[in-house]
């Protein structure tokens, strides 16, 4: 049964490229501030209950989660193009690779549940994806490993509720698919610190939470 879409302007905003909010500034990715200097607008921009599903909330879930999909595959792509980092590339490469799976099972999910899910980009996400299209080498690689990071943060958290849903179906997806994504920040936190890029491994993510997501001190 179709569910009410109970909060989606939260969710979308706090779950989704939480990163892509700074990407304006393209200096954001300087040589040893770049996570810090993003935390403190990542942390006013959430909410304490944003990640908090409950567990009918399966139009919510799967919202979010195609829109974050769609967007980790095109800023892949891009990464494709503007990175001469072989670990960046790579990465990027992996990010195609999980999340184009990924997205054929949310929309697979979507069209059992009867769930008009995103086919593409929101405008701001668009653009967003278009600025950090005028990158290049090592200022693209932080920017879009600061993105990374915290996109996926936001989305261990995503996923951690998603396993709460009372859907059989989308309880299982989220608990197969949450290591995976958690495996994605880890990934991105080794390559942030080759980069420079401040707050990486130390236990802290760049919410300002710490533990970082799905760790424990």
């Amino acid at each position: 049964m179709k569910s009410t879409l109970r909060f989606p302007a939260i969710l979308i905003a706090a779950f989704i490229m939480q990163s892509c909010s700074n990407s304006e500034n393209k200096n954001v990715g300087s040589d040893t501030t770049a996570l810090d200097s993003i935390r403190d607008s990542t942390v006013a921009n959430s909410t304490d209950h944003a990640h908090e599903l409950d567990a009918s909330d399966e139009t919510t879930f799967l919202t979010a989660a195609a829109v974050g999909g769609l967007m980790e595959v095109e800023a892949a792509n891009a990464a494709a193009i503007h990175s001469k980092n072989a670990a960046v590339k790579e990465f990027a490469m992996l990010m195609m690779k999980d999340h184009g799976k990924a997205n054929q099972e949310v929309a697979t999910l979507a069209s059992k549940l009867s769930i008009a899910i995103p086919k593409t980009l929101p405008e701001d996400h668009a653009m967003h994806l278009k600025d950090l299209n005028t990158l290049n080498d090592l200022k693209f690689d932080q920017q879009y490993i600061t993105m990374m990071l915290t996109d996926h943060a936001k989305t261990v958290k995503l996923f951690t509720s998603g396993k709460n849903l009372a859907n059989a179906d989308l309880k299982a997806f989220a608990t197969k698919t949450l290591p995976i994504i958690q495996s994605h920040y880890d990934k991105a936190v080794a390559i942030g610190k080759t980069l420079n890029l401040t707050n990486t491994g130390n236990g802290d993510d760049i919410a300002g939470e710490s533990p970082a997501p799905g760790h424990t001190n």
